[in-house]
């Protein structure tokens, strides 16, 4: 499920998110990492910029409300 790739945290913060992860019921560090990572993107991602008029004419010529 995970991949090998590797993260590094500062001791503290390492122990910070272990505790938080057994706290929290998480089956590990990795799972617990992932699910903040995956809730911040999230969070990030609801921003999205406003297209730009090319792109809008172009969806507007898609859905046949303009030739």
């Amino acid at each position: 499920m995970f991949s090998r790739n590797t993260i590094r945290l500062e001791p503290t913060l390492h122990k910070r998110a272990e505790e938080a992860a057994k706290a929290a019921g998480y089956s590990g560090l990795d799972e617990f990492v992932a699910h903040a990572v995956e809730k911040e993107l999230a969070r990030l991602n609801c921003v999205e910029p406003a297209p730009d008029a090319t792109e809008i004419e172009k969806q507007l010529r898609g859905l046949g409300y303009i030739e």
